[in-house]
């Protein structure tokens, strides 16, 4: 699959979004932002047939970079706890 079209990408974009949301609002709370987020991811995995650890990887990698290089500190809060929380399912499989 091409890397550049690949669903996640899409999951990427999302985050980022949300990111941008959380960012803004303050008075949108992480823990129920995140859980939305990797609903969706749950949704995508069990959705289809493929392999779900490159595919949450490949969400994680450019989202753990980009929560790097914000100097936005609810930004970086949003994004690292995606990347934790992708993390935490990978652990799983």
């Amino acid at each position: 699959m091409n890397p550049e079209l690949g669903p996640y990408v899409q999951m990427g974009r999302l985050a980022e979004q949300m990111a941008t949301r959380y960012q803004i609002d303050p008075n949108l709370d992480l823990e129920p932002l995140v859980q939305h987020f990797m609903d969706e991811v749950e949704v995508n995995v069990a959705a289809d047939k493929f392999d779900h650890s490159g595919f949450m990887k490949n969400i994680r990698r450019p989202l753990k970079i980009a929560a790097d290089a914000t100097s936005d500190p609810r930004r970086k809060e949003f994004l690292q706890s995606v990347v934790d929380a992708l993390s935490t399912r990978l652990e799983g499989i």
